[in-house]
């Protein structure tokens, strides 16, 4: 306990601001608790922390040491207004103190009140342009400069952090968007390239930028810089040629994009470098099921998931369900009903296995109370799933309640269930069933429809 205290108090003559109370004994008590307040948030008890720091804050009211280290202990726990709150009057209480003013520019900047932040950061770069005046900075007032459209202020921030750091990647990102900005898609496309064609940045950084670039394309921006593009996530995977994140890019976007020889074996390279990744066997498993393996290839591929991953693992959850339904589509029900209950003894409320389990039994019109109990679970945990109502609402209709039955099928109406034959079907038996003829005869008419293709 001494030498906690003692780190405590060493950690406490090095923080920021003036611990001061007017009475020596009420400063006696101010140090002591906010001593003890900073070690409970330093081993990892925040709540403790934030309750002797509002005890010290209600007696001590406007202090701005208790203000700042309140402020950090409710962004530690994402209660960012009371940080803000708290940081601000720290920062107001002493306004020569830079670690608060910086503490609360920042925080402004993660909460989008960039101009607020901007206005912080120009005033400290002002009266302290040695401390301030960095990429880290001038990077924040150019993304707050392109927020305003202002696009030459922008792209003048990001020079300048670019010659203190040249390897600065949110500058070298923000320079490309500011060149996008302006449509100019060239200058956009050589500036990014500069990024991706460094080895010394962050492949995981850079793999995630190009990807979140190629979410957002249309197919007429495919059309005109696809090149561009392939050449983006070729050079990734070049540059990084064993990073997983370099290898799963690539696959993927020339699996996605029909070039599949070349995307398979971007796949075969990652499952081949990193044969224990679950993310590797799944995507070895797309590539199986999207080309019409066989059933035992698959199965296989799941198996080899699940001993990657361990059986009670969340993530092969979907391997598991995957060898209950590849049996069904084979007609062993048997079989497929085995793997469910295998799922469901690793995880009894996964929702897709309780729905398929379900489904098919009802199918067979088989243990329908069991059918039942498993499907109720899917509604009520997923109550606007429609596929998992029309589940529940067929089982309730081949139990002989229809009434009951009724409800859920209105309600899958609402989130989907016009988009399936199979839906609007068994809503038709239902309002049949509850003598509704004319009603059932127009859903009827739909589930026709659809069938067709209309």
């Amino acid at each position: 306990m001494r030498k906690l205290l003692f780190i405590a108090a060493a950690l406490l003559f090095l923080l920021p601001g003036r611990v001061q109370a007017q009475d020596p004994r009420q400063q006696n008590v101010l140090e002591t608790m906010l001593i003890g307040a900073v070690a409970s948030m330093q081993s990892g008890d925040v709540d403790t922390a934030v309750k002797h720091l509002e005890y010290l804050n209600k007696n001590f009211p406007g202090n701005d040491a208790v203000n700042y280290w309140l402020g950090v202990c409710h962004a530690l726990k994402g209660r960012n207004a009371e940080a803000e709150a708290c940081l601000e009057t720290a920062a107001k209480a002493d306004s020569t103190n830079l670690w608060y003013q910086d503490s609360y520019a920042s925080l402004l900047f993660s909460e989008g009140k960039g101009e607020k932040a901007a206005a912080i950061y120009l005033d400290l770069m002002k009266k302290h342009p040695g401390k301030f005046t960095n990429a880290y900075t001038l990077t924040l007032l150019g993304n707050q400069s392109l927020a305003e459209y202002k696009d030459s202020l922008a792209m003048e921030s990001f020079e300048k952090a670019l010659m203190i750091s040249p390897d600065y990647t949110p500058a070298i990102l923000g320079k490309s968007e500011v060149y996008r900005m302006r449509g100019n898609i060239p200058g956009f496309f050589a500036t990014v390239n500069e990024m991706v064609q460094n080895p010394a940045l962050n492949p995981s950084y850079k793999c995630d930028y190009v990807n979140r670039l190629l979410q957002h394309i249309d197919y007429n921006f495919y059309r005109m810089w696809g090149a561009q593009l392939d050449s983006l996530v070729a050079t990734c995977a070049n540059v990084h040629p064993s990073d997983s994140s370099a290898l799963r890019l690539a696959g993927s976007w020339f699996y996605g994009t029909e070039r599949k020889e070349k995307g398979r074996e971007y796949f075969t390279r990652f499952v081949q470098a990193y044969p224990e990744s679950i993310d590797a066997q799944f995507l070895q498993l797309q590539v199986l099921m999207d080309e019409g393996s066989t059933a035992k290839e698959i199965i296989d591929q799941c198996e080899t998931i699940i001993r990657v991953g361990g059986e009670k693992n969340p993530r092969v959850m979907p391997a598991l369900a995957t060898i209950g339904d590849t049996y069904h589509q084979l007609g062993q029900d048997k079989n497929a009903y085995k793997a469910y209950e295998r799922a469901l003894k690793a995880d009894p409320n996964y929702l897709p296995v309780l729905n398929n389990y379900a489904y098919y039994l009802s199918l067979q019109k088989k243990k329908l109370k069991k059918a039942a109990a498993m499907s109720k679970i899917t509604v009520e945990k997923d109550p606007d799933n429609a596929t998992y109502l029309d589940t529940y609402g067929w089982i309730l209709f081949l139990q002989g309640k229809p009434q009951q039955a009724k409800p859920y099928f209105k309600h899958a109406m609402l989130y989907g269930g016009r988009d399936s034959a199979v839906i609007l079907e068994h809503y038709a038996k239902v309002l049949d069933a509850l003598g509704e003829k004319d009603l059932a005869k127009s859903f009827y008419m739909l589930a026709e429809k659809k069938k067709s293709g209309q």
